[in-house]
């Protein structure tokens, strides 16, 4: 069993994030992102996110945890969840948005290019990536997990080689310039419609 999938961790975890403001990273997505453009929220955890977002745009929520998936729905049910790899993103469906909160940082340098590789299939040309990072020199794991946080200088020219970015903005979560949020434009092709 995957640490989210134990529904112990899974309160923990709830617990942990209840008095979360995204407010600064909310604020500066719809500076780009116009209300009423389609967001797929990937790793949305216990949905918290989704509670602001979905005022103004019509999201999916995302996660490959069926515990998070199963609560989320009980919680949000007009609200559309998936079961998603955050690499693979298995599904044919296209948005406006990608958007993570603290997420990708589970993944290895490796997978998270594999992971951008596939979002800029996933988000419709001209439209956003829009991802917080936890900014840092570490790389660990606990309780099973792999975490892995960025030099901020080098994860934007990671995700510059992939998508143009627009915006970064520099905060703090825990503690001064621990996190990091970017917007990237996806360059790809044509315009195309959105489909959710």
């Amino acid at each position: 069993m995957s640490f989210y999938d134990d529904p112990d961790k899974v309160d923990e975890y709830e617990k942990m994030c209840a008095d979360y403001d995204g407010t600064q990273v909310f604020d500066a997505l719809a500076r780009h992102l116009p209300p009423g453009k389609t967001i797929l929220e990937i790793g949305c955890g216990p949905g918290n996110d989704i509670e602001s977002l979905k005022v103004n745009y019509p999201i999916v929520g995302s996660d490959n945890s069926k515990e998070f998936l199963k609560r989320c729905r009980q919680r949000q049910p007009k609200i559309e969840f998936l079961n998603l790899d955050v690499v693979t993103l298995d599904t044919d469906r296209r948005f406006d948005c990608v958007y993570s909160n603290k997420v990708l940082h589970h993944l290895s340098l490796d997978k998270l290019i594999l992971s951008f590789k596939r979002q800029s299939e996933v988000i419709v040309a001209g439209g956003l990536l829009a991802h917080s990072f936890w900014i840092g020199d570490e790389e660990f794991e606990k309780d099973g997990m792999y975490f892995r946080y960025h030099n901020r200088d080098a994860l934007i020219r990671l995700i510059g080689d992939y998508f143009e970015v627009v915006e970064t903005l520099d905060y703090k979560e825990l503690d001064e310039g621990d996190s990091l949020f970017v917007i990237a434009k996806n360059g790809r092709g044509m315009a195309e419609t959105t489909v959710m």
